[in-house]
């Protein structure tokens, strides 16, 4: 019997009040069938419960705005482009206790979704243990010393967006597959399932390997063209990038009350339905999305005046570089901004040295070589560099801890604490900012964490109010200053760029008694290579101007 209706439809027959609604699968993330809910719900108080695992935290803060959840489980909860940072109306809505959040990592997430499609109570973890996750979690994580217990999570109702279905609801999910089809398997009522396009079985039989969710977890599917935009699409015959510009209106918006309800009435509230949001968008726009070509290098030519962010990330690249030589890693797996940035200037040099390093993301992208001018760690134009495209379980639950990979983490942070602990997720005031995301992962089972960071005293503090990584695994600690490395437990300044007055503004800029190496070494600045180079990657300064 086939299973096709129209979203909105779809919408108003499985979507009920009171609902726990999980929103995830692939990096594409459901934002067609989002704005769909929030359409149809805004004037209401339907109390959701909002699950996101992986990606699609942008996007949920309309959904946040409009009033439409009384809480929210999540691993992130932030804008990731142009840099990570928190979003103003999500954090207006968790800070004034109107939406309660419950803070968990993508894998332990991912690892919940899959333990309920699997039917099992539990599923063991490394991540967690040791941060303040730990404390707040209550019984549905279960310490055991060195491994923990994350409890099994049934949505209600899941939404998703596939690539192409047939019109029993078997499905095809973009790639990279990020959550993968656990949430769709997970759910009590099965999933919702927008699809880029509706296909013959016979082409989906043609696919069969590439096939995630099965006819029968299927509720509804939904031909939704852009389903995911603004974020990217791509499946087996082409697909859409990222909608950037739309990404920066969404994320400025969300600055202030007024501007956030404007934008919403505007591109939610006012289009009848889907159709009507993609001509508003426009036939030109959506046409350009489909290009997924390089973009296009302005001329390189550094400025002048060489910033502090370019010394840090080029600083990062060299010590990252250093460290896979010397201590035998062979992946890297890094967090969004500077960090990664970083990563991929290190990657670039080892490759060119003939040394072979696999790039790994979140997401589950494995081996990819970043494209100059694209700057996005997520960039769907990278995707086809990679030999092999996976998720997050199998990245972050295999890759990272993997005795064979010895994969070295590189993360990026809002506070440091002297011993190498990180927080991401609330200041001491209380008020929020983003959560883990992955970060609680690398940190806790990665062969090695090196910290990019931009360091000021409100974020190199003596002790994190709240640990969302654990620093044991953390080595060093790169800054605009220097290199902190890590001595007995203790971050201890170990070179820095320039002379003794580089050490002066280290202290100042320090939260706590900063300690430095008797035999402190000195960096040389930034050559014209390597910010030729960095420059490639990043045309537009998105990460390295201050």
């Amino acid at each position: 019997m086939s299973k096709v209706m129209a979203l909105a439809d779809a919408v108003r027959q499985f979507v009920r009040p009171n609902m726990s609604l999980y929103f995830g699968g692939s990096w594409a993330f459901p934002n067609a069938a989002m704005f769909e809910i929030v359409r149809q719900f805004a004037a209401r108080d339907p109390r959701f419960t909002l699950i996101l695992s992986t990606g699609g935290a942008a996007s949920a803060a309309p959904f946040l705005a409009a009033g439409l959840a009384q809480r929210v489980i999540a691993a992130f909860l932030g804008d990731g482009y142009p840099v990570p940072g928190p979003n103003p109306a999500i954090q207006r809505a968790i800070n004034s206790g109107k939406v309660a959040v419950e803070n968990w990592t993508m894998l332990t997430l991912t690892l919940r979704l899959l333990a309920a499609a699997m039917n099992l109570p539990y599923l063991p973890t490394r991540s967690i243990i040791g941060s303040s996750l730990e404390n707040d979690l209550g019984d549905q994580f279960r310490s055991m010393g060195t491994v923990g217990l994350v409890s099994a999570l049934h949505p209600d109702l899941t939404l998703t967006h596939g690539y192409a279905a047939d019109s029993d609801g078997n499905t095809i999910l973009p790639i990279p597959l990020a959550g993968n089809s656990f949430g769709a398997l997970a759910a009590k009522e099965g999933a919702i399932v927008t699809v880029e396009k509706i296909v013959s079985s016979d082409v989906i039989r043609a696919h069969s390997q590439m096939t995630r969710i099965p006819a029968h977890a299927v509720r509804a599917v939904c031909e939704t063209p852009f389903g995911a935009h603004p974020l990217g699409c791509f499946g087996f015959d082409g697909g859409y990038v990222e909608d950037r510009p739309f990404m920066l209106e969404a994320r400025a918006a969300a600055r202030s009350e007024k501007t956030q309800a404007e934008w919403i009435q505007h591109w939610i509230l006012d289009p009848r339905d889907h159709a009507d949001y993609l001509a508003r968008l426009g036939s030109e726009r959506l046409a350009a999305l489909k290009d997924f070509s390089p973009a296009p290098l302005p001329p390189i030519s550094p400025a002048p005046s060489l910033t502090a962010a370019e010394t840090m990330i080029v600083a990062a690249a060299r010590e990252i570089a250093h460290t896979m030589r010397e201590r035998g890693h062979r992946a890297i797996l890094c967090g969004l901004g500077a960090a990664h940035l970083a990563a991929w200037l290190a990657e670039l040099q080892l490759r060119n040295e003939g040394v072979a390093v696999t790039l790994l993301t979140e997401v589950g992208a494995a081996g990819f070589q970043p494209l100059p001018g694209d700057p996005f760690l997520f960039a769907l134009r990278n995707i086809p560099t990679a030999p092999m495209i996976a998720d997050t379980l199998t990245v972050m639950g295999m890759f990272v801890g993997s005795e064979q990979a010895q994969c070295l983490g590189v993360l990026g942070a809002a506070q440091v604490d002297r011993q190498g602990n990180l927080n991401s997720t609330r200041l001491s005031d209380g008020s929020f900012l983003m959560g883990s995301g992955g970060a609680n992962d690398v940190a806790s089972t990665a062969a090695e964490v090196i910290v990019v960071a931009r360091q000021s005293r409100q974020r190199f503090v003596e002790r994190v109010n709240y640990v969302t990584s654990p620093g044991a695994r953390v080595t060093t600690v790169i800054t605009q200053w220097g290199v902190y490395r890590k001595i007995n437990d203790d971050l201890i300044l170990s070179a820095v760029f320039g002379d003794e007055s580089t050490i002066k503004e280290a202290r100042e800029a320090c939260g706590w008694d900063l300690q430095v190496a008797q035999d402190v070494a000195v960096l040389p600045f930034p050559n014209s290579a390597e910010r030729e180079a960095l420059h490639r990657f990043d045309p537009h300064g998105d990460l390295w101007r201050d």
